[in-house]
């Protein structure tokens, strides 16, 4: 019998990271019987965790698939629960080059947490590695005390991430492209750029990344140093000084990304490495049933962006459009819409009653989903999925086939709206209004991808996208792959694109 292999994997507890780390351990533990995978994070994801196991089906990954708590607070709530980071409130401005330098500080993502925390979690980490001597370590990028104490320590490791080639490669172009070749991240500036833009493009890079002064990392680098002796690396370190020999495991390939000119071989182009889930009848079959009487728009926005009263209302105009021009054309759709309200939404919002009342049981509005996304995205039924461009929500829809209208809030979101319009699969819905949207503006969007003259073009490519990345098995496959040849020693087993 083979030697269990012991994989340690290191990620936030916020799904737009963690899922590719659900979805890979539930893929080697399908592939791999004497795999042992320890997922360590805070808390929040335990549940996630365990529902892993139950999908796997196998009694035997109940004692192959362990949780490992951390403490102190998440990225989440050291991000969102501090006012110092003025997270929402930087979001919330338009993405203008007036708004960059105020914007830069939104760089604080990378490691939201104060220097003692962060302390604390770099040394908690390092103790789990310790204790459990892992064949291979799995990091998040987005998960800075894990990258840290990977520099310091040196293991058998390697980054799973759920972004592109751009947040990885992009300072590896020739010509220094990043100056004028890609928008910047939180930016309206179309890809491929305008040659007029370009100027824009590299005073807004300057800015963002390179002009700004806020002291926030530094202090926590000095600090570090100075209370544990260890040096301070993050998500930077890792697109420009990786360690010799350190493989990237991307939810991308090139044939869904932007074109780019070098691609670095330790990037590995795994495809949408999307959660597993159930069929949407086993899931819920009162869902099921709705959502087969009509074809169905679904409006998610994620987790953590969320609607005021007055975003709202447009967002329920824009809806109201698009059901009038179905019903005018004799093609009745229905709509489907997570609707995470702020806490200080108008429940009073005279456009968003009057929506809901008026189209009846075609429109659902709900606070939570209770089922997977990817579940109704695959029933066959969404005709076009209304996501604000996070990296999941845009491969889960890309893995579906399903066209998109991208309604970006913060950072990459806006590369992924701009993705969407260059694929072919899509539309920027808000590229005169984000981070808000506006009815007529979105109306048209909507009406142009499910409706309109190019809709089945849309959907043709759509679906011609997710039957490539099934190639190789699909992306979860293909990081399951790639992680347990690193054990073995086999890089040639490793999936190549």
């Amino acid at each position: 019998m083979s030697e269990p292999k012991k994989i340690l994997m290191l990620t936030n507890s916020e799904h737009g990271q963690a899922n590719v780390f659900l979805a890979t351990a539930h893929e080697i533990l399908q592939i791999d019987d004497t795999a042992q995978i320890y997922i360590c994070s805070f808390p929040a994801l335990e549940q996630s965790v365990d529902d892993i196991r139950t999908l796997h089906g196998d009694r035997s990954a109940d004692a192959r698939l362990n949780f490992v708590k951390l403490s102190g607070p998440s990225w989440k709530t050291a991000l969102f629960g501090r006012t110092e980071h003025q997270f929402q409130e930087l979001n919330d401005i338009r993405p203008t080059i007036w708004n960059v330098a105020k914007a830069a500080k939104l760089t604080r993502i990378a490691c939201p947490w104060t220097s003692e925390e962060l302390c604390g979690l770099v040394k908690e980490i390092e103790k789990v590695m310790g204790d459990l001597e892992p064949d291979l370590t799995v990091v998040d990028n987005l998960f800075t005390p894990a990258v840290t104490i990977c520099y310091k320590l040196k293991p058998n490791w390697m980054v799973l991430s759920p972004n592109t080639y751009k947040e990885f490669a992009l300072a590896k172009q020739p010509d220094q492209q990043y100056y004028w070749k890609y928008p910047p991240p939180r930016s309206t500036i179309p890809f491929p750029v305008p040659w007029y833009q370009m100027p824009l493009v590299y005073y807004m890079v300057r800015k963002m990344y390179l002009n700004h002064n806020d002291p926030f990392m530094l202090g926590h680098a000095e600090q570090m140093k100075a209370a544990i002796d260890t040096d301070y690396a993050d998500w930077a370190y890792i697109s420009i000084i990786p360690p010799d020999g350190l493989k990237v495991l991307l939810a991308t390939r090139p044939e869904i990304d932007f074109p780019f000119d070098v691609k670095p071989e330790h990037m590995v182009p795994c495809g949408p490495i999307v959660r597993p889930s159930l069929p949407i009848q086993d899931a819920d079959a009162d869902l099921a049933k709705w959502l087969a009487g009509r074809p169905t728009v679904l409006v998610n926005l994620g987790t953590h962006a969320s609607y005021d009263a007055k975003h709202a209302g447009g967002m329920a105009g824009a809806l109201d459009l698009l059901l009038e021009a179905a019903k005018k054309s004799e093609k009745p759709l229905q709509v489907l819409w997570k609707l995470n309200k702020r806490d200080d939404f108008d429940s009073s919002e005279k456009t968003l009653t009057e929506f809901s009342t008026k189209w009846g049981d075609a429109v659902k509005v709900v606070g939570w989903l209770d089922v997977e996304p990817t579940s109704i995205l695959e029933s066959g039924h969404v005709v076009c999925s209304v996501n604000h461009g996070g990296a999941n929500s845009f491969f889960e829809a890309i893995s579906a086939g399903v066209p998109q209208v991208v309604l970006p809030v913060w950072g990459d979101t806006y590369d992924f709206a701009k993705r969407a319009e260059w694929l072919g699969v899509g539309k920027f819905g808000s590229p005169k209004h984000a981070p808000k949207v506006d009815a007529r503006e979105l109306g048209r969007a909507l009406k142009e991808v499910v409706l309109g003259a190019r809709a089945s073009k849309f959907k043709a490519k759509a679906v011609e996208l997710a039957i490539l990345c099934k190639d190789g098995g699909g992306g979860r496959h293909v990081a399951a792959k790639t992680i347990l040849a690193a054990i073995d020693g086999d890089e040639k087993s490793t999936v190549v694109l």
